[in-house]
């Protein structure tokens, strides 16, 4: 007899079983239609990511439509296509991160499993973009719970990264702004590379493990290893700085010497936002920094305009490398 009959049956004749048994008969019957429940969230899945993806160009189609005549669009083109490759370098990372953490599966698998996941960061809270990067991992039967640990990382990595840039860039900042400052900038610089070491990160996961209950979350890298991965991550996001600054200048004229400086606002902007677990994608607190930072360089009306933009750049370019993924796999796959 299936197991949903057994349970549809306990229900309907409320049986006295004990609640280990009855709690027993649920996980079996979730196991026997665990393929139709994996659809059944990627579908929810894709309509919760359409449905806040459009849901945002309703709510600013009018400030797209208002600033089309500002727009050097040759200029915001190729920032597009600097983003691009920004992000096809991030899945790069991201099977990289997987790598060391001993779960390996093909290149194509996982650089698709990423670009897949870029839409949950669209849907309120980040777990998606976890969840949307399990398929292709338990297919290949690897640990969900070492893809959980890269996960983490990934974002410890990020965020380092990220920190790590708008420090620096704030020494290129036209105007005293680190006048005095700068005891306390080397003092959390230092703090930084002490959170990088894999002894400190192992100490958070032990934490997270009795929180809740699963095992094998530790991180086995070393600490070259970690200071590898940070520093390219910080490259990258001086890559897609370099994209952001030729978005600020297709509309207002910014000087070469704030090439730095706005990419480490970017990097700041984006990661706070990423932080902003509620906010879905960041929407509303990465505009916020971004117009805060920009417009101790230009008037307020272009800060704010450029932030408007950087959200049509940032969608429009994971738009395109999700549907160019889409379009490899099913091609792949046939």
């Amino acid at each position: 007899m299936p197991a949903s009959q057994t349970l549809l049956q306990h229900l309907l004749h409320q049986e006295m079983t004990p609640p280990t048994e009855f709690l027993r008969m649920c996980m079996k019957a979730l196991k026997h239609h665990k393929e139709k429940i994996w659809l059944a969230a990627k579908i929810i899945f894709l309509v919760l990511a359409v449905f806040f993806l459009a849901r945002y160009f309703i709510l600013n189609i009018s400030d797209i439509s208002d600033i089309d005549q500002y727009i050097d669009w040759r200029v915001f083109a190729l920032s597009i296509l600097i983003f691009i490759v920004h992000k096809l370098t991030l899945a790069g990372l991201w099977h990289y991160i997987t790598i060391l953490g001993g779960v390996r599966i093909k290149p194509s698998d996982a650089v698709t499993a990423y670009l897949y996941s870029v839409l949950g960061k669209y849907i309120p809270g980040k777990v998606f973009m976890l969840l949307a990067r399990f398929p292709a991992y338990k297919r290949a039967g690897t640990s969900l719970s070492k893809v959980t640990v890269c996960f983490l990382l990934e974002a410890v990595c990020t965020i380092l990264g990220a920190v790590i840039l708008f420090i620096a860039s704030l020494f290129f900042f036209p105007n005293n702004l680190l006048s005095g400052y700068e005891p306390l900038i080397a003092i959390l610089i230092a703090v930084l590379f002490v959170c990088m070491h894999p002894k400190v990160i192992n100490f958070l996961l032990r934490g997270l493990e009795r929180l809740t209950k699963k095992e094998n979350l530790q991180l086995s890298m070393t600490y070259m290893q970690m200071l590898k991965v940070s520093l390219l991550f910080v490259l990258n996001w001086l890559v897609v700085g370099i994209g952001y600054y030729m978005l600020a200048t297709s509309v207002y004229p910014v000087p070469a010497s704030e090439l730095l400086y706005t990419a480490g606002i970017f990097a700041i902007s984006t990661t706070i936002g990423i932080l902003a677990i509620i906010a879905p994608s960041g929407i509303g607190v990465r505009e916020a920094i971004m117009i805060l930072g920009l417009g101790l360089i230009m008037p307020q009306p272009y800060a704010v305009m450029i932030a408007v933009m950087a959200r049509l750049w940032t969608t429009a370019g994971e738009m395109i490398v999700i549907l160019a993924a889409f379009i490899v796999s099913k091609v792949r796959n046939k």
